[in-house]
C-alpha cells in the first residue's frame, strides 16, 4: 500500500539523515552524560530511530506539500499535481537516503583508518545484551500499546461510522476537516476549513501528513491515529533517552513517560477531601472518582481537561512538537556540558588570575562561539540536523518551536559553539516569517508577543503567592521533586568538582513556563497552557532521574557504609521512592478514569453518507458552502470549506469571527428577502452552494436572526436532495 511506503520513506530517510549527522552515537552519548558508563546502558537505536522518524516526517511532509503547491501552479489539474508531487517526493528522498548512507559509510571508513572513531578511543562501544533488548523492547511495546489505546479510544471507525469521543470531538472536528481537505479535497493554497477564504493561521502540516496517508489508501481513523501513535512513542523514547543520559539510570527510561501519562497534581486529593467532608467514606469516595465522567475543577479551566491525559488525543500534533524539541535539546546538551568542563579546568590552569581565565573560557575562547578544530562530535552535522528541524517546525507546531527557542536561548548562554544556536534561531525565524507570509499574510496574523502577566489567573491571584499556589495545585510534586533532585545533584557535583550542566538544563527547561506567565502569543491566553505543559514534560526528566536514583543509589554509598547500613539506606530510599509514586501519579490515574468514562459516549459521523459522496463527485475542491454552524459533520469528510462553521475553532486559531458572524446571519436570514443582495454577497465571498439541513434550526440565534428556509426554496434551484437526511443542496448562481 502506498501509504505504508510513504511512512517507510519518511522513516528510512530520517534515520539515514540522523545517522549521517550524528555518526558516532557512543561518543555523542558520552558527551551528553556525566560518565562513560551510559554507553553500555543505552542502545544507539533508541536515539537514531525516533529522532530519524520524526525528522523524516517533518522533511518529507514539508517537501511534499510545497511540491504539490508549486506543481499546482504549473500543471492543469489538481489531482495531477498531487500525484506528481507524491512521485517526485518519493524520488527525491530515495536519492537523498542513498546519499546519506554513502556519506556515512565513507566517513566511518575514514575514521577507522585514522583511529578517530569511538572504537579506537577510550570510549566504550555499546555491546548488545539480551537484558537491554528485553527491557527496552518491552517498554517500547508497552508505550505503543498505551498510545494505541489512547488514540483509538476516542477516534475510530465502526461499520462506516466515525466515532469521536465526547472529550475530544471538539478539537478533532477541525482536524478531521483538515485531513479530509488534503485527501478528498485539494486545499492548496491552504485555508481553514471551518472559515473559508482567510488563509490559515494554525499549524496544519501534521494534518497534511495524515491527509496524504488517507489519500494513499488508509481509512481516515488509521490515517490520523497512526501518525499520532508513532509521534507519541518517538517522543516518549526521546524523553526516556534524555532521562537516562542525565541520570545513567535505566529505570528513568520508563519512569519519564509514566510521569507524563499520569501527571502530578493536587486535584485528586482535593476531590477526596471534598467528598469526605460531605460524609462519604474513603472507599465510596474513591469509587465515585473512578466512575466520574467529569474533570474535577479546582483551578480555572480544570473542567475542560486542559492538563489531563485528554490533551494528547485532543491535540494530535502536540507530541510531534515535543519530540522535535527533545531532539534539539539532546543535540545541544554536549556543548553545555563542555562549557562547564572548560570552566572547571580553568581553576587548575597557570598564568593569568582565575577570574580572567574563567571569563576568557566563557566569553572569549574559540570554543565558546565556533566549532572546535577536528571535533569528533561532528558539530557541522549536529547544526545541520538542528537547522533542518527548525526550518520545518513552524507550521507543524509553532508553540513547540517558540518553547524550544526559549530553552535553547538559556542553554546558549552557558554553552560552547554558540554560533550553532544562532544559526538555528536564524533559520527558525526566517522560515516562520516566509511561511506566515504564504499562509496568513504575515507573522503578526499568527503570533503576537504581548506583555500579559499572570496566565489565566485573576488580578487578585497574580501575586507571587497566588502564582505559587496555582502551580502547586496544578503540578503537585513535579516541580518540588525535580528541584530537590537538582539541588542534591548540584551539591554532589560541586563536592566532586563535576560539571553542573544538568542543573543549568533544569533552569533552561523552566523558560517556557516563565514565558507563559508573562507573555501572550495568541488571541486566547489559555493557549499558553501548552508552554507550561512542555516545561512539565521536560522537568519530568529530573523527576524520573530522582526516583530512579532512589531505587538504585550510587555505588559510592555502598563503599562508604557498612553492609547493614547500606541495606538500611537502600531499603529506606526504595520505600520513599515507592511512596512518592502515589502523589506523583494519583491525579493522573483519576483522570484516566474520567477519560474512559467520558468517552464511552461519542459523536457519530456517517462516512458513507450520500451527501458526502455527492459533494466529492459533483463539486470542485475550492467550492465554498454556506452551511449550519457545524463542528463535526459528514460534510467535512468531503474536504470542502465552509464559509462559517462552528466559530470557536476559527476564533481560537486567530481569525476575525465577529465580522463574519454578522455577515453569516445576514446571509442565512435571506438578506432582508433581497435575492440580488444575497447573490452579490455570496459571489464576493466565493460561496457557490447552500446546504439546507435541519441543523439550521438547532442554534440559538440573536434576536431578529433566523434561517429563512422558504426564501431559499423560492429563489434557488436544488441540485441534490437526500430524503433520508432531509437535506437539500442548492447551487448559488
Amino acid at each position: 500500500m502506498l501509504a505504508v511506503l510513504y511512512i517507510a520513506v519518511c522513516a528510512v530517510f530520517g534515520i539515514s539523515f540522523v545517522t549521517m549527522c550524528v555518526p558516532d552515537t557512543a561518543r555523542f552519548f558520552t558527551a551528553c552524560s556525566p560518565g562513560k558508563s551510559v554507553v553500555g546502558k543505552l542502545p544507539p537505536v533508541l536515539f537514531t530511530a525516533p529522532a530519524g522518524i520524526i525528522t523524516g516526517i517533518l522533511c518529507v511532509s514539508m517537501f511534499n506539500y510545497y511540491a504539490i503547491y508549486i506543481l499546482n501552479l504549473l500543471v492543469d489539474g489538481t489531482d495531477m499535481a498531487r500525484r506528481t508531487g507524491v512521485l517526485l517526493t518519493f524520488a527525491v528522498f530515495i536519492i537523498l537516503t542513498s546519499v546519506n548512507f554513502s556519506v556515512y559509510v565513507k566517513r566511518l571508513h575514514k575514521n577507522k583508518l585514522s583511529g578517530t572513531d569511538s572504537e579506537g578511543s577510550q570510549i566504550p562501544a555499546y555491546v548488545h545484551s539480551i537484558g537491554n533488548v528485553i527491557y527496552y523492547g518491552l517498554v517500547t511495546v508497552l508505550l505503543t500499546g498505551v498510545a494505541t489505546i489512547l488514540m483509538y479510544y476516542t477516534y475510530r471507525m465502526s461499520d462506516g461510522i466515525l466515532c469521536a469521543g465526547y472529550s475530544t470531538y471538539s478539537d478533532l472536528s477541525p482536524h478531521t476537516a483538515m485531513v479530509s481537505s488534503f485527501s478528498k479535497g485539494f486545499n492548496f493554497p491552504t485555508q481553514y476549513m471551518h472559515f473559508s477564504g482567510d488563509g490559515i493561521q494554525y499549524h496544519f502540516f501534521f494534518y497534511f501528513f495524515a491527509g496524504m496517508l488517507e489519500y494513499l489508501g488508509f481509512p481516515i481513523d488509521l490515517a490520523l491515529n497512526l501518525p499520532s501513535i508513532i509521534t507519541m512513542v518517538c517522543a516518549f523514547e526521546l524523553l526516556g533517552v534524555l532521562a537516562v543520559l542525565l541520570s545513567r539510570k535505566k529505570a528513568a527510561f520508563v519512569l519519564a513517560p509514566v510521569f507524563v501519562l499520569f501527571r502530578s497534581s493536587l486535584n485528586v486529593f482535593y476531590h477526596i477531601s471534598e467528598l469526605k467532608s460531605a460524609g462519604i467514606p474513603l472507599g465510596a469516595a474513591l469509587k465515585s472518582i473512578a466512575s466520574s465522567p467529569d474533570w474535577y475543577k479546582k483551578t480555572v479551566y480544570d473542567d475542560w481537561g486542559i492538563w489531563a491525559i485528554n490533551v494528547y488525543p485532543n491535540q494530535r500534533h502536540l507530541m510531534l512538537g515535543v519530540a522535535a524539541m527533545l531532539i534539539l535539546i539532546i543535540l545541544f546538551t554536549p556543548f553545555v556540558r563542555r562549557m562547564c568542563v572548560s570552566l572547571i579546568k580553568t581553576k587548575d590552569a597557570t598564568g593569568a588570575t582565575h577570574e580572567v581565565r574563567w571569563l576568557k573560557a566563557f566569553a572569549a575562547s574559540r570554543e565558546a562561539w565556533i566549532f572546535r578544530k577536528a571535533d569528533p562530535l561532528n558539530p557541522w552535522g549536529i547544526t545541520l540536523l538542528a537547522c533542518v528541524i527548525a526550518v520545518t517546525l513552524p507550521f507543524f507546531h509553532g508553540s513547540a518551536l517558540i518553547a524550544t527557542l526559549l530553552v535553547l536561548l538559556i542553554m546558549a548562554l552557558v554553552s560552547e559553539t554558540r554560533v550553532s544556536y544562532a544559526a538555528v534561531a536564524a533559520v527558525a525565524v526566517v522560515s516562520s516569517f516566509i511561511q506566515t507570509q504564504i499562509f496568513a499574510g504575515g507573522a503578526s496574523s499568527v503570533v503576537k508577543f504581548q506583555r500579559m502577566a499572570g496566565f489565566v489567573l485573576t488580578e487578585e491571584e497574580r501575586t507571587p503567592t497566588g502564582i505559587s499556589n496555582y502551580l502547586i495545585i496544578v503540578t503537585g510534586l513535579t516541580l518540588i521533586v525535580a528541584a530537590c533532585y537538582v539541588i542534591y545533584v548540584l551539591v554532589r557535583d560541586i563536592i566532586g568538582r563535576k560539571p553542573v550542566y544538568r542543573e543549568l538544563l533544569f533552569l533552561a527547561f523552566l523558560a517556557p513556563l516563565i514565558f507563559a506567565f508573562n507573555y501572550q502569543v495568541s488571541l486566547e491566553m489559555l493557549a499558553n497552557h501548552k508552554f507550561i505543559q512542555l516545561t512539565l514534560i521536560l522537568v519530568d526528566v529530573f523527576v524520573a532521574s530522582g526516583i530512579a536514583e532512589m531505587m538504585a543509589p550510587p555505588s559510592k554509598i555502598k563503599e562508604k557504609l557498612p553492609k547493614p547500613g547500606y541495606i538500611a539506606v537502600r531499603a529506606g530510599l526504595i520505600v520513599l521512592a515507592v511512596a512518592l509514586l502515589v502523589p506523583l501519579t494519583a491525579t493522573g490515574v483519576s483522570e484516566w478514569c474520567t477519560y474512559i468514562n467520558r468517552n464511552k459516549n461519542y459523536v457519530e459521523v456517517n462516512t458513507e453518507s450520500d451527501l458526502t459522496e455527492w459533494i466529492i463527485n459533483n463539486t470542485n475542491p475550492d467550492d465554498v458552502f454556506l452551511t449550519p454552524q457545524w463542528a463535526m459533520d459528514r460534510f467535512f469528510l468531503a474536504g470542502r470549506p465552509a464559509y462559517y462553521a462552528w466559530p470557536y475553532y476559527a476564533w481560537s486559531a486567530g481569525h476575525d469571527t465577529y465580522t463574519r458572524e454578522d455577515i453569516y446571519y445576514w446571509l442565512i436570514s435571506g438578506c432582508n428577502n433581497d435575492f440580488s443582495e444575497f447573490q452579490r454577497y455570496c459571489h464576493e465571498r466565493g460561496i457557490t452552494y447552500l446546504i439546507d439541513d435541519p441543523s439550521f434550526f438547532g442554534y440559538n440565534y440573536p434576536e431578529g436572526v433566523y434561517y429563512n428556509k422558504e426564501f431559499f426554496a423560492e429563489n434557488l434551484t436544488p441540485v441534490a436532495y437526500f430524503p433520508e437526511e432531509a437535506t437539500t443542496i442548492y447551487r448559488i448562481d
